[in-house]
């Protein structure tokens, strides 16, 4: 490892406690001290930090030069994550209405605006963009919310899973990677690392299995292997295509907000797909 790679880990070893605790903190707060509105600071956190990433999501893309509904988007994840708190999260059906409301009422907007003349050059550009920014940080961080209100532990569980995997991955990658896996889109990243991930992310999903899920979430040993693996893929899938957005957009991390962590985007993107991954399965299991 180079010395830049070991001042790098050691930066990492020292933030990545710091913000597991923090976590850590927030649930043991919201677990054993909000009673019947047990979720609802987890949900309030989740909010935060999805909104944070839009911001930092358009101004990687204004930076870029890429046309994106810069008040629109960020209004439309306002309402969003505060949606979650209006309703209780029992009914699969209500719980989807405000996804698909709030998507209508921002692309409609933008779909219209972009008929006029002056907004013909950029306005499918700026359609695209914002409706990529919706779906794919604002969608995930609402079901967040909706999985902290229906089952608080599972939040813990999604992000532990998550977060091992990339521990492991870059771990196992730092010091055993050898074979690239997708040079072209981040050169970092190795089979090795990928494979290393992958049983971390299920070995830790075995491990918590009874800590967490059971027997609220009746999760199987065999489920969470499966779950594992479901969510170690979508945890590596999230981390890809947040590394394209940044190279398309010409930037190693999305901000400057933590040394050798990057922005709230760097901090998530491996659970982007993971959180509406695992809310799927705690709607069909429970």
């Amino acid at each position: 490892m180079s010395r830049s790679g070991r001042r790098e880990l050691r930066t990492r070893l020292v933030l990545a406690p710091l913000l597991l605790g923090a976590i850590a903190a927030i649930y043991v707060v919201d677990l054993e001290f909000t009673g019947r509105h047990r979720g609802v600071l987890t949900a309030v956190v989740l909010g935060l930090v999805g909104f944070a990433g839009i911001l930092e999501y358009v101004a990687m893309l204004q930076k870029a030069r890429f046309a994106v509904a810069t008040r629109l988007l960020p209004l439309a994840c306002i309402a969003l994550f505060a949606a979650p708190f209006g309703f209780g999260w029992q009914d699969i059906d209500r719980e989807l209405y405000p996804v698909v409301l709030i998507t209508f009422l921002l692309a409609f907007p933008i779909a219209l605006d972009s008929l006029s003349k002056g907004k013909m050059a950029q306005g499918l550009e700026m359609q695209g963009a914002s409706m990529l920014g919706f779906v794919t940080l604002a969608w995930p961080m609402y079901f967040a919310q909706g999985i902290a209100l229906r089952h608080l532990p599972s939040v813990l569980f999604v992000v532990l899973v998550c977060k091992c995997g990339d521990i492991g991955a870059y771990l196992i990658g730092s010091w055993l990677g050898r074979r690239p896996l997708i040079p072209h889109v981040s050169s970092g990243k190795t089979v090795e690392g990928a494979l290393g991930s992958m049983v971390a992310s299920v070995l830790v999903a075995v491990v918590l299995r009874p800590l967490l899920l059971w027997p609220e979430v009746p999760l199987t040993l065999t489920g969470a292997i499966l779950v594992g693996i479901i969510l170690n893929v979508t945890t590596q899938t999230g981390d890809l295509i947040e590394s394209l957005l940044k190279r398309r957009c010409g930037v190693k991390d999305s901000s400057t907000l933590l040394p050798a962590h990057g922005g709230v985007l760097d901090l998530t993107d491996s659970l982007l797909y993971s959180f509406p991954a695992f809310f799927l399965v705690l709607v069909w299991i429970t």
